[in-house]
């Protein structure tokens, strides 16, 4: 591999418009500025993926693994993989990079075991995660918080921009019957909060296991934060590029995306643009009506919605032209009204996806598992209009925002 000299890097960023001064850092970037000050003689254990990546472009594990005063006795590796090219729900399997074993978190064992942190100082983690309660990375952090504190191993965050920016947090808190691997937490689908604030704040909350005599238990907790982030910031004005964090997120638009429609994904009523090169940014079928209605709705909650043609090349309607819309977010949006708005419609327009028995079949489970809620799932299949959907997505919005302002690290 060729190394570019950091001044021709620095040079690049200026000749790009980006005033190397105001870059966005973030948590691994503050740890290098420190010359790893916090972690020199430590043996360490670090929880990371390929996309979690310095803002030069180099990666956590890279940079980990070539220090001669850190010892990385194991990477741990979360859904999709290090390598983030393994699909959704896929068993990820054991790997190595640059000759470090790579244990999975997605396999048999989901939270780590005494032995994968043997002979551990500490912890570290950092993984960028996409800002959706459904997407499983805060759900890995959360089992490794639990396993820290069960095992007395402290923990630290080496914290990154939530890329849907940190004030969007739209839809309702899961229910408790609910609570799964895609819905782990109890926060809005849409929460706003880094990695490093859901960690503080699912620690200080007591959110994880409770100990023998009822206690929850809390892990020894250190976050790197991210330098000059801001909460309304888009992910383009942080100037870090985007690297692919699982096989359908190649892109900041694919996040955008899966805020909107990854729910309609677990019911399948429609394309969501998989198998083409705009993943969860489309909607449509073969026979796919304009409605004017979900135009309306959606520019009312930010996002345009333009008629389209597109054919995937794979996953729903394979080989097949749809007609649809494109979906293209407004620096003020909201994605999960949105989700209920697109749900709403669908209803109406492909009912036969929506049968009475939806919540016993498989698909219906594992939709109210991601919306987290049952009486959503009641709502939509009933064919309920839309304020009442929306009564329902915002179960529990109001007392968290004001619950979570303690625990927020940046302005």
């Amino acid at each position: 591999m060729t190394l570019i000299p950091s001044s021709i890097l620095v040079c690049c960023i200026v000749l790009l418009g980006l005033d190397a001064s105001a870059q966005v850092k973030c948590g691994i970037d503050n740890l290098i500025d420190t010359d790893f000050a916090l972690l020199r003689g430590k043996k360490v254990v670090l929880v990371t993926h390929a996309a979690a990546r310095t803002y030069r472009g180099t990666s956590t594990a890279e940079e980990f693994l070539q220090r001669q005063d850190v010892t990385t006795l194991r990477l741990l590796a979360p859904e999709h993989g290090y390598f983030g090219v393994i699909g959704a729900g896929k068993t990820v399997v054991d790997d190595t990079v640059m000759g470090v074993p790579v244990v999975s978190l997605y396999g048999p064992k989901r939270r780590p075991d005494k032995a994968m942190l043997e002979g551990a100082d500490l912890v570290v983690v950092d993984m960028q995660d996409i800002g959706v309660r459904s997407y499983t990375y805060i759900s890995t952090m959360t089992e490794v918080m639990e396993a820290c504190a069960l095992w007395n191993v402290r923990l630290m965050i080496l914290d990154r921009p939530d890329p849907l920016g940190g004030n969007i947090v739209d839809g309702n808190l899961p229910d408790d019957t609910l609570r799964s691997f895609i819905g782990r937490l109890p926060v809005p689908y849409v929460h706003g909060m880094t990695m490093g604030e859901l960690a503080t704040m699912a620690n200080a909350e007591g959110w994880l296991t409770k100990d023998s005599i009822g206690i929850a238990r809390t892990c020894s907790l250190t976050v790197i934060r991210c330098k000059r982030w801001k909460r309304s910031m888009t992910w383009e004005e942080t100037g870090l590029r985007w690297y692919a964090t699982s096989p359908n997120i190649p892109t900041i638009n694919a996040v955008r995306g899966y805020a909107m429609t990854g729910l309609l994904g677990e019911l399948g009523p429609c394309s969501i643009g998989m198998g083409t090169a705009s993943p969860f940014t489309a909607v449509g079928a073969p026979d796919f009506p304009r409605d004017t209605l979900l135009e309306i709705h959606c520019k009312r909650y930010g996002v345009l919605a333009s008629r389209a043609r597109f054919q995937p090349h794979s996953a729903k309607f394979a080989n097949t032209v749809c007609e649809g819309y494109y979906l293209s977010t407004q620096r003020s949006w909201k994605p999960y009204h949105v989700a209920l708005t697109l749900l709403w419609r669908l209803r109406v327009l492909r009912s036969e996806s929506f049968p009475d028995t939806l919540s016993q079949t498989k698909h219906g489970k594992m939709f109210a598992k991601a919306c987290g809620s049952t009486e959503l799932v009641e709502a939509i299949v009933s064919g309920k209009p839309l304020a009442e959907l929306e009564r329902i997505g915002r179960k529990g919005v109001v007392p968290f925002v004001a619950r979570r302002k303690k625990y927020l690290l940046y302005d």
